[in-house]
């Protein structure tokens, strides 16, 4: 599933989740999951969210709508999953038959699911839509696609709002200054709707368990997209990460950390870590403060050779601005003097003689045309 396509297919049941979720579970509300809530509902107004006039964030408000939804029991998520795929089929079947490929209906870069591949749910529902909305179908076909589409639709809304407290559990896990936790939510919920996607209940797997893996790596490729300034290929990541955990693990063993120890506890190449331990570390914002009292940043220590004074950088580009268009407005030969004098062209600054010699002129002449073109320069800026 791409991550464009979820933002806008998922966006109907995420508008209309708070009325679902209050007017069908409202009578699934027990003490035991109000409990269950009053520590994860702190935990994150611990965070810092502001709260609103009602006196809860919108995690909290969040998480209350949330925790009244009843989990599903193995036999139900079991049913509930057959269910879809089935109706997936069927829709998937229909489509085809109306002349719709079944590569239209994959996500981009997904890779096949068995011997039927994996199919983007958002693709089906906006081509069955699409389908409903021409003059294909006759009335009594269209009231039956819609029929299926609208069955769909509830199976799949279903499936994913009763695993969203999984998708919390594993955010909490992961929880990282750098990333809102609001946004490993997000993540986890877009690994959630893959789950969805790939999930074949015929391999006798529980549901929450496969989807497990497919929320926790989402999860954690937003934290790598976030985690530097400069962002590091996933596999560079995890072999830095192997590297650096397997130096602690040979410095408390007493022995030193070579490139052969740590090429027997990693069991990485020799060139690929040395490759790996060459690059920079992460980078850093000069306004970071150096001591807790934050009243100095690391821009206060920074050698005074390497600071650029801005405003000094824009005026000079101004000159140079100004400089260009005032020898651009000389005559040809006055401009082609002062071109080759001072290597406005070509960076290197030439004698009279030379000047002379490629126009053709004697070396007074150049000079001549040189003293003409200065004194026509210092009439302009005046």
């Amino acid at each position: 599933m791409s991550r464009e396509n979820f933002y806008s297919r998922d966006e109907d049941w995420l508008k209309d989740t708070d009325n679902a979720l209050s007017d069908s579970c409202s009578n699934a509300e027990n003490r035991g999951q109000t409990e269950e809530a009053g520590p994860d509902i702190e935990e994150i107004h611990s965070v810092g969210e502001p709260l609103s006039e009602s006196g809860s964030t919108p995690m909290q408000s969040y998480l209350k709508h949330l925790y009244r939804l009843e989990l599903l029991t193995p036999e139900e998520e079991h049913s509930t999953t057959c269910l879809l795929r089935d109706l997936e089929d069927t829709l998937i079947e229909k489509l085809q038959q109306c002349g719709t490929e079944l590569v239209q209906l994959r996500s981009e870069g997904v890779e096949q699911r068995g011997s039927t591949g994996a199919y983007d749910h958002g693709l089906i529902i906006a081509h069955t839509e699409k389908l409903m909305a021409g003059d294909e179908l006759i009335r009594r076909e269209r009231s039956k696609l819609g029929g299926l589409l609208r069955r769909f639709q509830e199976q799949r809304k279903k499936l994913i709002q009763c695993n969203l407290r999984l998708v919390i559990a594993i955010a909490k896990r992961f929880r990282n200054p750098s990333v809102p936790f609001i946004d490993l939510i997000q993540e986890g919920n877009v690994g959630l709707m893959k789950a969805i996607e790939r999930f074949k209940p015929q391999m006798g797997y529980r549901f929450s368990t496969y989807a497990y893996w497919w929320i926790q790596q989402e999860i954690q490729l937003a934290m790598r997209r976030n985690e530097d300034l400069v962002r590091q290929p996933a596999n560079v990541q995890d072999d830095l990460r192997t590297i650096y955990r397997a130096i602690g693990e040979v410095r408390a063993l007493g022995h030193p950390a070579s490139d052969e120890n740590l090429v027997k506890h990693t069991g990485l190449d020799l060139e690929r870590i040395q490759s790996l331990l060459k690059l920079p570390g992460p980078t850093g914002s000069l306004d970071d403060p150096v001591a807790d009292d934050q009243s100095s940043t690391r821009l206060d220590y920074a050698p005074a050779d390497e600071l650029y004074n801005t405003d000094e950088l824009v005026t000079n580009q101004e000159l140079a601005e100004r400089l260009r268009e005032a020898v651009n407005r000389l005559p040809p030969r006055q401009r082609t003097v002062l071109n080759l004098r001072y290597g406005l062209i070509s960076d290197r600054d030439c004698s009279f003689r030379v000047i002379g010699e490629q126009l053709g002129l004697s070396q007074e002449r150049a000079r001549q045309l040189h003293s003409d073109a200065i004194r026509q320069l210092k009439r302009q800026w005046r």
